[in-house]
């Protein structure tokens, strides 16, 4: 009997080392992860539980600011990171698991702002932008040229400038930018999308410190493989309000 338990605990080692070893970050970002009275949820939350579970492992989910969880998953092994866009400046960086929602970002404005015109990237660069350090939609506009970009330490705090004034732009996602707007008791009709970034559109991945464990990458790669081909995905995806 002591036999087998003892060989029983070795052939569980190799999932309980996985298990404990690996990291899981994120951030406050509605619909996709939020926290609720301390519960972790929403549509990519559910979807990387999902994939956890597939896959047999267990994981905490620790919210905290975008900055911090990405250079967190930047230098740490095995740290599994959430909802992030792919873009060509981060491709090296991480180990790219899948896509597990669809996302889509607009240039937002105060709608009394009638001096702030916005019908091309062009003209949006003429006008003071507020973005978010380490976030996807500072890279991509200073990819493409715009140098009115003021930085935040948080989305939230955007959306507080641009409504007291101090920027005139911002790009947020379509999806969350309600709910976040709601959460700061602010009013939904101040605001209108001004301009859809359509280079910013399309899925949100979870990703892995470009240094993890092959075999633990692959492991999940799978299971998110699987989730997908037992319609989890849909299922997950059709609790949630969709983007038009």
């Amino acid at each position: 009997m002591k036999y087998f338990a003892a060989l029983l605990s070795l052939l569980l080692m190799p999932m309980a080392v996985l298990a404990e070893e690996l990291m899981v970050v994120t951030e406050e970002f509605p619909p996709y992860n939020y926290q609720d009275h301390g519960v972790a949820k929403g549509l990519s939350t559910e979807m990387v539980q999902a994939v956890l579970d597939e896959a047999g492992l267990s994981a905490e989910f620790n919210f905290m600011p975008w900055a911090r969880a990405y250079k967190t998953a930047e230098i740490r092994k095995n740290t599994l990171i959430f909802s992030i866009a792919r873009i060509p400046e981060r491709e090296d960086s991480f180990i790219w698991v899948g896509e597990i929602a669809p996302y889509r970002t607009s240039l937002y404005k105060l709608r009394e702002a009638d001096h702030v015109q916005i019908g091309s990237l062009e003209e949006a660069a003429r006008h003071r932008v507020g973005v978010s350090i380490e976030d996807v939609i500072y890279t991509y506009l200073k990819r493409v040229g715009f140098e009115q970009l003021e930085l935040v330490g948080s989305d939230t705090g955007n959306i507080r400038k641009l409504a007291g004034k101090r920027i005139d732009v911002i790009a947020y996602d379509e999806a969350s930018f309600g709910h976040v707007v709601r959460e700061l008791g602010l009013d939904i009709n101040q605001f209108e999308r001004a301009l859809r970034l359509d280079e910013l559109s399309g899925s949100l991945y979870m990703a892995m410190n470009s240094q993890s464990d092959p075999d633990l990458a692959d492991r999940l790669k799978d299971a998110l493989v699987r989730v997908h081909e037992k319609g989890i995905y849909e299922e997950i995806q059709s609790r949630y309000l969709l983007l038009n």
